[in-house]
């Protein structure tokens, strides 16, 4: 018998008061407040860093998200975001409930304001390995007037083979 696993993201940016805070978000109806929603890619850089996670190789786990203003969409080869608005910020949240993973990362009035296209999840502050990429279907305007959140949510499946 064979099995195999498969790895599903969603990535949703929502627009929030610019006087909110984290803790806000956190108790917030957050569909309010959500512009954009789509699945990301899980490129290939990302596949080799969840097996060198999964052997030992490195202890690095994704806890930065980029943002960016790029226009192509998302592949497999992608080694990092198109366009950087910014740098990346370090992840608020990030917690597992049943086969999914949460990331949930803030960026207040001041930080990464642009029009936002794309967006990444990665190991390092600069560099490293990025898990996902994903080109919104639309773009988000952050700036001074409003915060935001990017929310990631990574699913695991295994279905066995006969």
């Amino acid at each position: 018998m064979n099995s195999q696993m498969k790895l599903v993201g969603n990535v949703s940016i929502y627009s929030l008061p610019p006087d909110f805070t984290f803790n806000d978000f956190k108790k917030c109806n957050k569909e309010k407040y959500l512009v954009d929603k789509g699945k990301n890619l899980v490129v290939d850089m990302g596949l080799k860093a969840i097996l060198n996670l999964m052997t030992g190789q490195s202890t690095e786990y994704f806890n930065y998200c980029g943002v960016g203003s790029g226009t192509t969409t998302a592949a497999a080869d992608d080694t990092d975001i198109e366009t950087a608005i910014g740098s990346r910020v370090p992840v608020n949240d990030v917690w597992r409930g049943g086969l999914s993973g949460y990331w949930y990362t803030f960026f207040d009035k001041n930080t990464c304001n642009g029009t936002w296209t794309e967006s990444v999840i990665a190991n390092a502050s600069t560099g490293g390995d990025i898990m996902c990429r994903r080109k919104f279907n639309s773009s988000f305007v952050k700036s001074t007037s409003n915060a935001g959140v990017v929310e990631w949510v990574i699913t695991v499946t295994g279905t066995a083979d006969s």
